[in-house]
């Protein structure tokens, strides 16, 4: 429901106060959604420049440190630490603590919030449709989440309650609050998100292959090349967790394109040059409607 009035925060803790999490703690600050933030991360270096961008009040390693009075709670680390990260802060959140998370993959990690939090604060699956090519709060932006969807997931924990309490968070910073499934956010997400990174890996291992000398493929890579494989520069294991949480519908999707490129191979072979245009005209129209407005 657009419109709520938005809750306020005296002491916020985001773990992970990287590119998304130093984002979302700018924007609530900005917003005046929280007065508070306590930043965590692994590396120093991490936490000194959260504080130089203004994102961290205050800074620890510890999520339990950072979590103990916490009124909201952002998790913004890999899908695949969130089960530790709760099990950890569980002892010491404070009743009606409002819990968050900002990965990719909504059933797995609600799963482990509603067996692992404690039944007395509440929890939102979330997850934020931004993001940049550059990591680390020093690439933080305010308006990083400004019209962009925000994926919320209701849980047992607070229900509906606690999603309309943080969709006027959402709202706050900027974004666009979408209700979903958590089994139809990831089966979404399989197609819109690790589909094309997972072809991005396939692209620029086939081409490594092909052209084993590095310098040709440096030299001689067009705009093509870079676009189709940029996502693949990824973090390993962020997206190692991410393909992993969400592997069924990922492999599903895997299997379609393969069955796609494997047809046009044979069209190809075929030398069936009118089947190849048909198939080149059927995806040209699906890619514009990509790009068309709503009427």
């Amino acid at each position: 429901m657009a419109g709520n009035p938005p809750p306020h925060f005296d002491r916020a803790a985001v773990i992970g106060i990287g590119l998304i999490g130093a984002s979302f703690a700018l924007a609530a600050k900005k917003a005046g959604v929280v007065s508070r933030v306590v930043g965590v991360a692994r590396r120093k270096e991490t936490l000194d420049a959260a504080v130089a961008v203004g994102a961290a009040d205050e800074t620890t390693v510890d999520p339990a440190e950072a979590a103990a009075g916490a009124d909201l709670l952002y998790v913004a680390t890999h899908v695949g630490t969130a089960a530790e990260i709760f099990r950890r802060v569980a002892p010491v959140l404070k009743p009606g603590c409002l819990v968050t998370d900002a990965g990719s993959v909504k059933a797995e990690v609600c799963r482990a919030a509603e067996q692992l939090l404690p039944k007395t604060v509440w929890f939102v699956g979330g997850h934020p449709m931004a993001g940049s090519e550059q990591s680390g709060p020093k690439a933080a932006r305010v308006d990083l989440f400004r019209q962009h969807p925000y994926f919320l997931v209701a849980t047992r924990l607070g229900g509906a309650e606690a999603v309309r309490r943080m969709e006027a968070v959402v709202e706050a910073i900027g974004a666009r609050p979408m209700t979903v499934g958590a089994e139809e956010h990831d089966r979404i997400l399989a197609v819109t998100s690790h589909l094309p990174h997972a072809a991005a890996v396939a692209v620029i291992l086939a081409v490594e292959e092909l052209l084993p000398d590095a310098a040709v493929r440096r030299d001689y890579s067009g705009a093509g090349l870079r676009d189709t494989t940029r996502v693949a520069a990824g973090s390993p294991e962020m997206w190692r967790d991410v393909l992993a949480a969400n592997a069924a519908p990922v492999a599903e999707a895997c299997r379609l394109t393969a069955a796609k490129l494997q047809a046009l191979a044979d069209l190809l072979a075929a030398g069936d040059i009118e089947g190849v245009a048909a198939v080149l005209t059927q995806a040209q129209a699906a890619r514009q409607k990509l790009d068309e407005k709503e009427a």
